[in-house]
């Protein structure tokens, strides 16, 4: 299993935890280097999108959470970003 998939399985378990504080882990990541941050968004960004195809998805059939409204939401003003600004240290999806 690749260090990537090991990292998003630890955060995936993490998050189910009744007790998991999701600010705590943002104020960790914010203070890293920029290099860092920039990785950190990209992934953010990611997660967005495939997050807002999803909420498609399952809005189509009835079904969606408020997760997946904030994706959708987010993704059409980073759509917008992408067209407007071009980004050299970040892969936009």
């Amino acid at each position: 299993m690749s260090k990537e998939l090991k990292v998003g399985e630890a955060i995936a378990n993490a998050v189910e935890d009744h007790w998991f504080n999701p600010a705590t882990i943002g104020r960790y990541l914010a203070e890293q280097p920029y290099y860092t941050i920039d990785r950190v968004l990209e992934m953010v960004t990611w997660i967005i999108e495939k997050q807002a195809r999803r909420h498609e998805l399952e809005s189509a059939a009835g079904n969606s959470s408020e997760g997946l409204f904030l994706a959708y939401e987010l993704d059409k003003h980073i759509d917008k970003l992408k067209k407007q600004y071009v980004l050299d240290n970040i892969k936009l999806p």
